[in-house]
This record gives C-alpha cells, sequence and structure tokens, in this order.
C-alpha cells in the first residue's frame, strides 16, 4: 500500500488534478518560477515592529469601517496566454482534464461553504504542502479561476506565501503592497490593496511589503480581525489562500489555525510518507477538505479522477 493510499485512509480519497509535472522545480511544475524564487530575497527589513505593531502600545485590534466594493478601482490585466502556457485554466478555455479535475475539487469546497462546521467561516480556504515543490501555488490558481467561473460565486486570491509570493508573477501582473502592508500599518485600508482582474469575479491581494516578523503579524489580533472582516464582508466571496509549505515556514501553521477549510497538495513519487505524516500533525486535520495529489500519472490520458472527500 502507497502512502496516498495509506493516508487517504484516514483523510478520505484523493482527487488527481493533473498528471504530469509541467516542469519540475520549486513551485509545483510552473514554468520560471524556479528562476522567480532563485531571485526572491527578502527587502530591506525594517528594525523590529513599528510602534503601531508593538504588543504595549497596540489596543485591540478593530475592524475597519468596509468600503463598498466599487472603491476597488484598479483592474489588473491577466496575461492568458502565459496562463495557458502553464496548464493553468482560464475562461473560455478548452475541457481539459486539468480543468474538470479542479471543478470536482471546487464541489466539495463549495459544499462544506454551503453547510459549514462550528469554527472558523468555511469560505477561507487555505492550499498548502508538506514541502516546496509539491505545486500549491498551480494549485491555489487554479483552484480560484475555477471557482470565479461560478455563477454564484466571487473569489479572492490571496498570496499568503510572504517569504516568496509568486501569485501576482504567474499571472503575468505587478503588484506592489498588500497583506502586510495592512498589517503593519493601520491607515492602509484593504481595499487600498486589493486589484480586481480582468478575469470576472477574481479580485487577486498581493503579498506585500515583506518583513522578518511575518509569522507575528499572521499571528496578531489584526490578523484575526482582518480574517473576519474578510470573510463576512461578501457572502458569495471564497477566499483561496497560498501558503507557505507546512514543513519549511512557520508562518503556514498560524495561517492553517485560522481557515474554515485546507487543501493539502502532495506531489505523487516525491512526498515521503514521514513528511506529509509530520505536515498533517501540525494541522487540524478536521479541516483537511482533502489531499490534493499533484504530477500523478493516471491510467488512459495519463489523468486519473478519484474521488474528494
Amino acid at each position: 500500500m502507497s502512502i496516498i493510499e495509506r493516508m487517504a485512509e484516514l483523510l478520505g480519497p484523493i482527487e488527481r488534478p493533473n498528471s504530469k509535472s509541467y516542469a519540475p522545480g520549486e513551485n509545483g511544475g510552473i514554468p520560471e518560477l524556479d528562476a522567480i524564487e532563485r531571485a526572491v530575497s527578502e527587502s530591506p527589513e525594517r528594525s523590529g515592529f513599528p510602534e503601531a505593531m508593538e504588543p504595549a502600545a497596540q489596543p485591540e485590534a478593530k475592524a475597519r469601517p468596509a468600503r463598498p466594493a466599487s472603491s476597488i478601482t484598479r483592474t489588473l490585466m491577466v496575461d492568458l496566454d502565459r496562463l495557458r502556457q502553464q496548464s493553468i485554466i482560464t475562461p473560455g478555455g478548452e475541457r481539459t482534464p486539468i480543468a474538470e479535475g479542479f471543478r470536482r475539487i471546487k464541489r466539495q469546497i463549495l459544499a462544506n461553504v454551503a453547510n459549514p462546521k462550528p469554527g472558523a467561516p468555511a469560505n477561507l480556504v487555505l492550499v498548502t504542502s508538506a514541502l516546496a515543490g509539491e505545486g500549491k501555488t498551480f494549485c491555489a490558481i487554479n483552484l480560484a479561476i475555477s471557482i470565479a467561473l461560478e455563477m454564484d460565486h466571487t473569489v479572492l486570491l490571496v498570496d499568503a506565501d510572504v517569504a516568496k509570493p509568486a501569485v501576482p508573477q504567474v499571472l503575468g501582473v505587478e503588484a506592489e503592497k498588500g497583506l502586510m502592508d495592512v498589517l503593519l500599518d493601520r491607515r492602509i485600508d484593504l481595499a487600498d490593496v486589493l486589484f480586481k482582474t480582468d478575469i470576472h469575479k477574481l479580485t487577486i491581494l498581493p503579498a506585500g511589503t515583506a518583513h522578518k516578523h511575518a509569522t507575528e503579524l499572521l499571528a496578531s489580533d489584526a490578523m484575526r480581525v482582518l480574517l473576519q472582516e474578510m470573510a463576512a464582508r461578501h457572502h458569495d466571496r471564497i477566499i483561496i489562500f497560498d501558503s507557505p509549505p507546512l514543513l519549511v515556514a512557520s508562518e503556514a501553521g498560524i495561517l492553517a489555525s485560522r481557515m474554515g477549510q485546507i487543501v493539502m497538495v502532495v506531489e505523487a513519487g516525491k512526498t515521503s510518507e514521514a513528511a506529509l505524516k509530520d505536515a498533517l500533525g501540525r494541522i487540524d486535520s478536521s479541516k483537511v477538505a482533502g489531499l490534493l495529489l499533484n504530477k500523478g500519472e493516471g491510467p488512459g490520458l495519463g489523468y486519473d479522477y478519484g474521488g474528494y472527500g
């Protein structure tokens, strides 16, 4: 019995949305991203927290007054040709095995949103992996775009891999400020750093300015309040977080503790049983919507869709 089959006994069947690695590397088979990650380095770090974030001086975080959605006026033009080259779903694209796989994945996510369990809002969905290179960014973007094609839902895709953000580069757009900047500066409203895209119903929140205290910022009361605001502001919105790998960055565990659902990406033939068990042991297993087998070979055309539960 393989590692995947043994873990499936604990967490249910596994979805296999795509069959191969599109370019083996550190970002789950997305071309160009190996070079991007090698080029990414932390920006000059600020010395500690700004005064507004010092625990002794920081009052209890309060929700900012919500702006109307129309106040988000910037629209980013997504490079659809770039997405197609990376085997990412595009509006109006052909009915591919990858597109069909993510249609099945999102059905379980949406079913959980419609019938939520007690705890964190079910529309907060984390996409993560045990290790780097398993394809969590590829899967997060495909899942977000697939949900954006729904008639009754909108999507906010959050680049929460704050140390090595990749979502804007994959989409072929440029963005500077984002999540970290909202947490660092109370004067910045969430609407100031959200970007609509020309993919209907898809909005993105970039990671923003790198900071050496990213883990503490994500664990802060300000982040808790921000997540509540994001989850409640639009009743039809699903919020997908592209998280760092669980065994690589401490931020991943903090984010997982505040999510309503978790999708665990597993690279076929690479992820060890020990690594997967270690990663699953760091999160609340009741939140795991399913394991997503990436780059796995199947019968026929090379794709094998199992159940996802």
